[in-house]
């Protein structure tokens, strides 16, 4: 277990210097969609040279089973980000970040449903705590309209089957280590990722500048898929995702040294009664991880 909680928390950490990075190109050339672009052909060349390098230690099952569900779950990836973005329509983008918290409490029914097995009332407590606090860490309020909502729970579904999606496949990997499994099971997700990614370089100019700037973001994204991964497989879907929302205190903190540092391009001010609220989501957050995972002790899940 403890592999799978330092590779999440690891990852979290990777994925907040990542948001960081995002904002320096979007600051720069004032395009999000360029951004996706762009950072997603870079992963796939990344995804490209990951496979040769974990052949040695690991191997893809050449069975109809592993090949249905690389493809739902590359689908599902695809129609969480399509959901995203037209989420972004209608929400904020700062609320939006919070309310993905809410993707724990889907998985945790998606896990129940699917193993026919309950979690244990300590392991729901803590996933009401965490997906709170995951709101409550940047939540401004206001209400949002109905096709908002629907938007929202579509991009929550699809982006929980693409969770549950990983962990299984990782499973289903034939090698001795995990990190080798779950190192190429990212890379080969990418890999297809990118290749179904080179058509939009019809309405996006290729140019090497771009690349550049970008690769801060593809490089520290890529390489914290690959910590996401390695801590599905290990601790599930899950716990994994509870583990990941440190993500949110991490950000908090990245952005206070960001605040200090004269980066307010970057990371704009908020009010003491602000800060005072992410501090308390925080310490609800931290409760929630040290909850469920002492109630793993108890079922032995």
């Amino acid at each position: 277990m403890l592999i799978g909680v330092v590779g999440g928390l690891c990852s979290a950490l990777l994925q907040s210097g990542s948001y960081v990075f995002s904002r320096v190109f979007i600051h720069k050339h004032r395009g999000s969609f360029t951004l996706v672009v762009f950072s997603q052909l870079i992963m796939g060349v990344f995804g490209a040279l990951t496979i040769p390098l974990m052949m040695p230690f690991t191997r893809y099952p050449a069975t109809w089973n592993f090949a249905l569900l690389m493809l739902l779950c590359v689908l599902s990836f695809v129609a969480g980000q399509y959901g995203f973005f037209q989420t972004l329509r209608e929400v904020e983008a700062s609320r939006l970040s919070s309310l993905l918290g809410l993707k724990i409490v889907i998985l945790a029914f998606f896990t129940m449903l699917l193993t026919r097995t309950p979690l244990h009332f300590l392991q729901w407590i803590a996933v009401i705590l965490c997906s709170v606090a995951a709101i409550g860490m940047n939540f401004t309020g206001g209400r949002i309209s109905l096709r908002g909502a629907l938007w929202l729970a579509f991009m929550l579904v699809t982006y929980s089957i693409c969770d549950m999606i990983e962990a299984e496949l990782i499973l289903q990997m034939r090698g001795s280590s995990l990190i080798a499994d779950s190192t190429a099971v990212a890379g080969l997700m990418y890999f297809i990722l990118g290749l179904l990614t080179l058509p939009c370089l019809l309405k996006c100019r290729f140019r090497f500048q771009l690349c550049k700037d970008v690769l801060p973001y593809a490089l520290t994204w890529y390489c914290a898929i690959i910590l996401l991964f390695l801590c599905y497989g290990s601790i599930g879907a899950v716990f994994g995702n509870i583990i990941q929302a440190s993500r949110g205190i991490i950000s908090v903190l990245l952005g206070a040294w960001l605040l200090h540092c004269g980066y307010e391009h970057l990371e704009p001010r908020v009010g003491r009664k602000a800060w005072c609220r992410r501090f308390l989501m925080a310490v609800v957050m931290i409760c929630s991880m040290c909850l469920y995972s002492y109630a793993r002790t108890l079922v032995g899940k």
